[in-house]
This record gives C-alpha cells, sequence and structure tokens, in this order.
C-alpha cells in the first residue's frame, strides 16, 4: 500500500511540474452557432482540411464547420443523439 501511495505521489508530482511548463491556450477565434442548443462536447477535427465536425447533440446532428470562413458549411440531419464525432482522412 505504501509503494502505491508514494508511486501517486510521484505520478502527481511529475504531471503538474510538466503542467506548469506548458504554454496555455490561446483564443484565436469564435464561431457563432445560432441554431444549435445544448451541448456539443464531442468533436472532430480536420486540420488539414481546417474543418470540425460537431455533434450537436439536441439538434440530432452533424455540424460540419469551415474553420477558415468561420461558419457552418453543412448540416447532416438524420442522428439519434450524436455522441461520438470522429473525422478519419
Amino acid at each position: 500500500m505504501q509503494k502505491l501511495i508514494v508511486a501517486l505521489i510521484l505520478g502527481f508530482s511529475i504531471s503538474a511540474a510538466s503542467a506548469e511548463s506548458e504554454v496555455p491556450l490561446k483564443l484565436v477565434q469564435s464561431i457563432p452557432l445560432p441554431d444549435i442548443d445544448g451541448r456539443i462536447d464531442h468533436f472532430s477535427i480536420d486540420v488539414k482540411g481546417r474543418r470540425a465536425f460537431l455533434a450537436a447533440l439536441a439538434k440530432n446532428t452533424v455540424e460540419a464547420v469551415d474553420l477558415k470562413a468561420g461558419r457552418v458549411i453543412r448540416t447532416l440531419p438524420g442522428f439519434a443523439k450524436p455522441q461520438g464525432v470522429c473525422f478519419v482522412p
């Protein structure tokens, strides 16, 4: 039991030290999503195509967002409470 406690303390110490040296996130853009209510905590990013795919849970859609233009470019309907999105290049 003592070995487990020591391992946990060391693990937390190392992760806390590395977290202090990382650069914090910085807001670079806000994109309005006027037709979407509820949570959108599941999404996937197409880095090369500069798109984000958001699962709009309450709307039962997946939204494709053009990150360069800063707007929704397509709404994919017909999903029953989507909760996971995975972009495969």
